[in-house]
């Protein structure tokens, strides 16, 4: 298509270009070289040149973004792998290389930004996250590649503890995988979570550079929930893991973690039954022996019912009649002191014409517990009179 265009046209030098740059967006390539000629703008934005063992020189570009989640501080003299896509600029006419990722090529210069990396986040204190993780955790996130047999095993060895997984699908090897890591951190921190989980399998030590970048690291950073990390063991630790709550081996002792509050439950629930069934085997033998023992005593009962029955018989006819009796002298006792009662009322005077005189509900026995003008009452048969004193005379 791009030949019949060329062929039947002719290009201003602007259309030319526009039309070259449209075509090498197709070109996205990995290059690898000797970093020369470092510039870096105050946007941000690093500008440098590749150049191989041959002499070949390519110049190249990187977006402060880019340039900033590649957690690289580029050095000249330093080999990188820069994948990105040419591009003509149309001021200059020249070609350069747009690089979205770079990475460090040699053991030598990883293990060096490894140590350097180290350092500084341990000045920082970035090491030393301590967040418990809950008992009985459910809300679980997980972070991993959909692809592979690490998704799968951790599901597969979680309990059947109705754990709510929530699974975002990234990268988790290669410097591509940066972006992938940090979105899906990011994604989490907005979501209500008992824990965050971020796993891989095993692979080549370089295959975990992914997790020594300082951009996906500062994204667990005062992370509101603990983060667990399942990424392997090497001879250099992940820094992402150093950074994690908690760091294990495998996807497998991932889950042995999660599952380790809920087995201990499991298991104190199984020994709290069996004691409960237990104790109510001995109960039930307890009542089984007491149960025995009452029938027995109940056979001696009935046989002394029976002796006290013949006993009460003999002694009806006489019992009887001396109860009579009795209830006739009680009934005698009660008259009399019926009489004695209502001839000791202290009301009686009243009805022969007597009264009771009080005085604020206190009775008046003496002429010196009232004064002129005191009000009084008197008591009478069929009522209460109420009075004044108007003088008093002793006796």
């Amino acid at each position: 298509m791009y030949q019949e265009i060329l062929k039947n046209n002719i290009f201003s030098i602007s259309e030319y270009i526009e039309l070259l740059n449209t075509v090498l967006v197709g070109c996205t390539a990995k290059v690898e070289g000797e970093v020369n000629q470092i510039k870096k703008s105050t946007k941000g934005h690093v500008y440098f040149s590749l150049k191989d063992e041959k002499g070949s020189v390519l110049e190249c570009v990187i977006w402060g973004y880019y340039y900033k989640i590649c957690g690289l501080n580029l050095e000249e003299g330093m080999k990188i792998i820069a994948s990105g896509v040419p591009s003509v600029y149309g001021p200059s006419g020249r070609l350069s290389f747009k690089a979205s990722l770079i990475e460090l090529k040699g053991e030598g210069e990883l293990k060096k930004q490894y140590d350097q990396l180290k350092e500084k986040l341990e000045k920082e204190g970035l090491f030393k996250r301590e967040l418990e993780l809950k008992k009985y955790p459910k809300k679980i996130g997980v972070i991993t590649s959909k692809s592979g047999a690490v998704i799968h095993d951790f599901l597969n060895n979680l309990q059947k503890y109705n754990f709510k997984i929530k699974f975002i699908d990234s990268r988790v090897e290669g410097a591509e995988a940066i972006e992938d890591l940090i979105s899906s951190i990011k994604m989490f921190r907005k979501i209500d979570l008992d824990c965050l989980v971020v796993i891989r399998g095993g692979g080549s030590k370089n295959s975990f550079d992914v997790f020594n970048n300082e951009s996906v690291i500062r994204e667990i950073v005062d992370y509101p929930c603990p983060v667990i990390a399942g990424l392997g063991h090497h001879e250099d630790e992940p820094l992402f893991a150093l950074a994690s709550d908690y760091s294990v081996s495998t996807p497998t002792a991932v889950t042995k973690l999660l599952n380790e509050s809920w087995n201990e439950l499991v298991f104190k629930i199984n020994e709290e039954t069996q004691s409960i069934f237990e104790e109510y085997n001995h109960i039930l033998n307890e009542v089984n022996k007491k149960i025995e023992l009452a029938s027995q005593s109940f056979l001696i009962l009935k046989n002394e019912i029976n002796s006290k029955k013949v006993f009460l018989q003999n002694l009806n006819n006489n019992l009887f009649t001396d109860f009579l009796s009795l209830i006739k002298e009680k009934k005698e006792k009660i008259m009399y002191f019926e009489k004695e009662i209502k001839y000791c009322d202290p009301k009686r005077p009243l009805s022969l014409g007597y009264s009771i005189l009080r005085k604020d509900d206190k009775l008046i026995k003496s002429i010196n517990e009232v004064q002129k003008e005191d009000l009084i009452d008197l008591e009478v048969f069929d009522g209460i009179i109420k009075s004044k004193i108007y003088d008093t005379k002793r006796k």
